[in-house]
């Protein structure tokens, strides 16, 4: 499910994993195979450097989207960063709280907080140069929530009111403060003119050309090989810079790595610090490191026989040292930040203050688990180096107590069915990740027993913690309530966060404006539009 009750991000298992269910979009990325896509160059290198006249700019992606496009469900990373190219938000929250409005001129609370009023930019035209008005964003909505409840505020829609052409009024049954991010970044706006009479949302990317409100509209797609798109002379924020932008498919990384050395692409994502070694003090290269906000984590099965005993639980979490498990991970601490709850460390409402950091002592953790289970498995990604690294550093930490861990590494869909089968007991436990969003209850249905329960809690007392602080707006008075849930989640010894891994970029010199262009969870480069171009 792409979105129901809330709005955030979960990185993609994980192309793994939808994980978030009814609350968020949830992914966990799965890395390339170092078999598949090997072809760098090939049919597609004309296309891949940008085809006819006017400047271009080249990404290598490590994986293809597929042809057909839906806007509403689209829910792996190289999905969604073509729904970014192409497509529209009424506005961006950024990680740091602030927020870029793009389609919408303001959205703005009552005073009782009930209702929020929606006003658009005037004279916004769709790629066509049909206007975009109050009705595409009603019409947006409704798809959204027929696909899957996204408006909903403790468990009741919110209604909707068309006031003119370019205003919407939202009606919430309570106050709620996260219902500004619910109508952000994630959900794009799509002109009725066009999908309606379509009677679908699915886009075949060989045959049509959508009519859309991003930076760039689509100009050409080679199954497996590249994506084309053309500038958008009506974007919302101004036509872009650069004229032609190409998402390139290389799955191999070290084809992938050579390319952006011999200049058929101008920017790649580098997934470990090894890979960074030909671009460090290279003039012809930047290099840009990121956080995504994004969480990795173990977790603990409690459906598994081998681990109802939470004092069993903890003993477990005693064995570990999160910094070793990172560092075998990352390889550097510059590529990580280590965590201690379930939001990432750079969110305003991360405290960990009175949390249990469950800091490593091999001597309580083999007193919590002396006469309990002595054989575990732990179930990650085949294919992700970084979880399998994770992995043999438990086993090793557990071996140090006596507990033999075998490792289970599996494909992202048999992982994604283990992970969503709430009475699945085959695995002890499990390593994953998310990204979420910004504000805090974008989190709620991954430990609420009345949203998706991901984790597998069980605790009336904290989804009651949950409704509570998404119905106070004041933002200090929020806090004490989320620190409050972080402690009592860890308190259960089932969800065990090892911290925020970051991204690095790295691009050729020639592009310009990068940083204003914006580094972001998922999509990676948030407005494509201000990137600039240097031949």
């Amino acid at each position: 499910m792409k979105k129901q009750f809330l709005a955030g991000l979960m990185t993609m298992a994980m192309a793994a994993s939808l994980l978030a269910g009814c609350g968020g979009t949830v992914v966990e990325e799965a890395p390339p195979s170092e078999a598949a896509g090997s072809s760098a160059a090939g049919e597609s290198a004309a296309a891949g450097t940008g085809t006819g006249t006017g400047s271009a700019f080249t990404y290598a992606i490590a994986g293809d989207t597929g042809n057909t496009l839906n806007p509403l469900t689209a829910d792996d990373r190289y999905g969604l960063m073509v729904c970014k190219v192409i497509y529209s938000p009424l506005y961006y929250i950024n990680l740091d709280g602030t927020v870029e409005y793009v389609l919408a001129e303001s959205m703005e609370a009552s005073e009782d907080g009930m209702t929020w009023t929606l006003k658009l930019k005037p004279d916004l035209k769709w790629s066509d140069g049909e206007a975009v008005t109050a009705d595409d964003v009603i019409f947006t909505i409704n798809a959204q929530n027929e696909n899957s409840p996204l408006l909903y505020v403790n468990d009741e829609p919110v209604t909707m009111e068309k006031v003119d052409d370019l205003t919407v009024d939202f009606k919430l049954p309570t106050p709620s403060a996260s219902i500004f991010e619910l109508l952000s970044a994630e959900m794009w706006m799509l002109p009725q003119h066009y999908y309606e009479p379509k009677g679908t949302f699915d886009v075949n990317m060989l045959e049509e050309t959508p009519v859309c409100g991003g930076p760039y509209m689509l100009d050409k797609y080679e199954t497996g090989q590249y994506l084309q798109f053309k500038k958008n002379p009506n974007y919302a924020l101004g036509e872009a810079s650069i004229d032609t932008v190409v998402y390139r498919v290389i799955q191999n990384e070290d084809t992938a790595t050579l390319a952006l050395q011999n200049g058929e692409v101008d920017a790649w994502m580098a997934s470990t610090p090894q890979q960074l070694i030909p671009y460090e003090n290279n003039e012809n290269f930047n290099i840009y490191n990121y956080t995504e906000g994004r969480v990795a984590y173990m977790a603990m099965n409690p459906t598994s026989p081998n681990m109802q005993d939470i004092d069993y639980r903890r003993g477990i979490l005693y064995a570990l040292n999160k910094s070793e498990i990172m560092q075998a991970a990352y390889s550097d601490p510059e590529f990580y930040d280590l965590g201690n709850t379930f939001l990432p460390p750079v969110n305003e409402y991360y405290d960990d203050t009175e949390v249990e950091k469950y800091d490593q002592d091999v001597e309580k953790a083999k007193e919590l688990t002396a006469g309990g289970p002595t054989n575990l498995n732990i179930m990650y990604l085949a294919s992700d180096t970084m979880q399998e690294r994770m992995a043999l550093t438990i086993q090793a930490e557990l071996g140090a107590i006596g507990i033999n861990v075998e490792l289970n590494g599996v494909e992202s869909a048999a992982w994604t069915a283990a992970y969503q089968d709430k009475e699945n007991d085959t695995f002890d436990m499990l390593l994953g990740g998310y990204i979420m969003g910004i504000d805090p209850n974008l989190y709620a249905p991954l430990f609420s027993g009345k949203m998706d329960d991901n984790f597998r809690f069980n605790r009336p007392d904290i989804d009651e913690l949950w409704t509570q602080a998404d119905q106070v707006t004041d933002s200090e008075a929020r806090k004490p309530l989320y620190a409050e849930i972080q402690k009592l989640i860890q308190d259960e010894a089932i969800f065990y966060p090892l911290g925020s891994n970051k991204r690095t970029l790295v691009i050729n010199a020639r592009v310009g404006n990068v940083e204003e262009a914006g580094l972001v969870p998922i999509y990676s480069i948030k407005d494509l539009s201000k990137l600039t171009i240097t031949e």
